[in-house]
C-alpha cells in the first residue's frame, strides 16, 4: 500500500497530492527523514522502497564498524578510464591481454572502479599471477571486502596440510612450490599414503614449478605406483629432468632404435614396448599415434626425448638432422614426434630450426600436425616475425589463415615490425581489387585483417588510413572491415598515449 501512495504523488506531482500522515509515519519508521521538501522526500522514499522490493526483506541498519576507506589512486586519467571501459563492455575486448601488458610497462595499477567488471574477463581468471600484481592498494582494499574476491588474496601458508579443503591443499602446493619446492614436496610425501589417486595426480602435477633433480627418487618410486593415473603423471615428469634415471634409459632406448648408417635412418623397432619400457610410460598403443603398434611406439619414445640428444647421438647439425629423417619411410611420425617434443622440453632452438624446414613444404597447416601452433608460439618475437616475413615474400598472395606463416604472428603477442606490417597490408589492398575472384574466396583476408588491427604498431595509422580506392566496385564489399582495423588500430593509439608510453 505504502508503494501505490508514493507512485501515485510521483505521478500526480506533490503540489497537487501531499503524503498523508500515515504515509509518513511509516516512511519515518523505515529511516527516511521526512522533514526534508516534499520532491527530496518522495525520491528518497521511492529509492529506499524500490530496493527492498527487489531484496524481498526489509533493510535493516549495518551494525558493524565500516572499513577504513583506501587512499584514492589516480594512476588513469578519465580517457584511459573510458578506454578501459570500452575494453569491459564494448568492442575491444580483444585488446584487453595487451592494456595488461602496457599497463605493467608504464608502472601503473588497475583502477579499482573497473575492477568488479575485470574480475569477470577470461583473461583475467585464468592468469591472476600475473594480474595481481598490478592491483594497487584501492584494488587490494576492494578486494578484501568482497567474500568471493577475497580468497583471491588469501595466504596459503595458513591453511593446514592436514585438515584443508582439496582446493586449500592445491593453493599450498602451488604457493610452496614456488617459494620453497623442498618443502613442498616434503608436504606431499608425509601424506602420501593416505591419499586417493585422483589427490595424488593432482599433486604430482604441480611439482612441475621449478621440476628439478631432487624430486626424481620420489618420482622414481611413483612408477611402481598401483593406479596408471599416477605412474603417467610420474613418467611425464621425470622426462622432463634431463638427468633422471627415466630419461638416460629413454635415450638409451632411443639409440637402440634410431641409427644413421650412409645418411640413411635406421628404425629397429620392437613388436611392442617391453615391461620396462611400460614402466616408463610407453603405452602398447597410444591413440594419438596412427600407424599401428610401432609407430605408437615411436613416436611416444621421440616425443619424450629433448631435441637436442639427437646432436649429441649423431654427432652432426640438426639441419642434416630433420633432413635425414625426412628420407625415412617414418617422417610422418618422426615429424609429429619431433612437434611433440619440441613443446614437451620448450626447446625454442629446435622451434625456430623445425619452423624453418615446415615453411618449405607449402601444403602444411597449422592442424597438418598436433601441438605445431604450440610449438610456432615458442618461437622468439625476431624469429617468428622474420620468418613470415620471408614466407610472404616469397609468395604473391597471402595465404591461408590455417597457414603456418599466419599461426607464427598469431601466436605471438609483440608488435610486428612495421615492413611486415605495411607488406601485409599491400598483399591485401593488391588481393581485394582483382575482379575475377569472388567475395568468398577471400574471407581468409579479414583475418589477416584483424591480426593486423591488433598486432602492427599502432603508430603507423596515418600510413594505414590512406591509399584506399573507394571507388573500386569491390571496395563496398572491405569497406567495413578495413574501417574496423583502422579503429581498433587508433584505439591501441590512444590507449598508450593515455598511458603515457612514448610510440617508437
Amino acid at each position: 500500500m505504502l508503494w501505490q501512495k508514493l507512485t501515485k504523488a510521483a505521478l500526480l506531482g506533490t503540489e497537487n497530492n501531499q503524503l498523508e500522515e500515515l504515509t509518513l509515519l511509516r516512511l519515518a519508521a523505515l529511516g527516511v527523514d521526512i522533514h526534508q521538501e516534499s520532491p527530496l522526500l518522495l525520491a528518497n522514499g521511492i529509492s529506499l522502497l524500490s530496493q527492498m522490493r527487489k531484496a524481498g526483506f526489509q533493510l535493516v541498519d549495518f551494525q558493524g564498524e565500516m572499513p577504513v576507506a583506501a587512499a584514492k589512486a589516480l594512476s588513469h586519467t578519465p580517457k584511459a578510464l573510458h578506454l578501459l571501459h570500452l575494453m569491459l563492455t564494448g568492442p575491444h575486448g580483444d585488446v584487453l591481454p595487451e592494456y595488461l601488458g602496457l599497463l605493467k610497462e608504464a608502472g601503473k595499477t588497475l583502477p579499482a572502479s573497473e575492477l568488479p567488471a575485470l574480475l569477470g574477463q577470461k583473461e583475467v581468471q585464468t592468469t591472476w599471477q600475473e594480474v595481481e600484481p598490478l592491483l594497487g592498494e584501492d584494488g587490494h582494499w576492494l578486494l578484501r571486502q568482497h567474500p568471493e574476491w577475497s580468497k583471491l588474496l588469501e595466504d596459503p601458508t595458513q591453511y593446514n596440510w592436514q585438515t584443508g579443503s582439496r582446493q586449500e591443499r592445491l593453493k599450498m602446493l602451488t604457493f610452496w612450490r614456488k617459494q620453497s619446492p623442498k618443502f613442498a614436496l616434503e608436504l606431499i610425501q608425509s601424506t602420501w599414503e593416505s591419499e586417493t589417486p585422483n589427490e595424488k595426480a593432482a599433486f604430482l602435477a604441480i611439482l612441475q614449478t621449478n621440476l628439478s633433480l631432487g624430486d626424481a627418487p620420489f618420482l622414481e618410486a611413483c612408477l611402481n605406483d598401483k593406479r596408471k593415473e599416477v605412474r603417467q603423471v610420474a613418467a611425464v615428469l621425470l622426462a622432463k629432468i634431463p638427468d633422471s634415471a627415466l630419461t638416460v634409459r629413454m635415450e638409451a632406448r632411443a639409440a637402440q632404435v634410431l641409427t644413421i648408417h650412409n645418411n640413411c635412418l635406421q628404425v629397429n623397432l620392437p613388436e611392442e614396448p617391453d615391461e620396462a619400457a611400460q614402466r616408463d610410460g610407453i603405452q602398447k598403443l597410444a591413440l594419438d599415434w596412427h600407424g599401428g603398434t610401432k609407430a605408437s611406439n615411436l613416436g611416444q619414445l621421440v616425443s619424450r626425448i629433448n631435441p637436442i640428444y639427437w646432436e649429441t647421438l649423431f654427432k652432426i647439425p640438426p639441419f642434416e638432422i630433420v633432413a635425414i629423417f625426412q628420407k625415412s619411410d617414418w617422417w610422418q611420425t618422426l615429424r609429429q614426434a619431433l612437434v611433440a617434443a619440441i613443446v614437451f622440453h620448450r626447446e625454442t632452438k629446435w622451434a625456430g630450426l623445425f619452423a624453418e624446414q615446415l615453411l618449405k613444404d607449402t601444403s602444411i597447416t597449422y592442424t597438418s600436425i598436433p601441438q605445431l601452433d604450440a610449438m610456432l608460439e615458442l618461437l622468439p618475437s625476431g624469429d617468428a616475425h622474420r620468418l613470415a616475413t620471408l614466407q610472404l615474400n616469397e609468395n604473391t598472395e597471402l595465404p591461408t589463415h590455417y597457414s603456418i606463416p599466419y599461426y607464427l604472428l598469431l601466436g605471438n603477442g609483440a608488435d610486428w615490425p612495421n615492413e611486415l606490417s605495411l607488406l601485409i597490408i599491400n598483399k591485401f589492398r593488391k588481393e581485394i581489387y582483382k575482379d575475377y575472384r569472388q567475395f568468398w574466396q577471400m574471407q581468409h583476408l579479414q583475418e589477416w585483417l584483424k591480426l593486423l588491427g591488433l598486432r602492427c604498431n599502432p603508430n603507423l595509422y596515418d600510413q594505414l588510413q590512406t591509399g584506399w580506392t573507394n571507388t573500386d566496385v569491390q571496395w563496398r564489399y572491405w569497406e567495413k572491415p578495413v574501417e574496423e582495423m583502422l579503429a581498433r588500430v587508433l584505439f591501441r593509439l590512444e590507449l598508450r598515449k593515455e598511458l603515457g608510453l612514448i610510440l617508437q
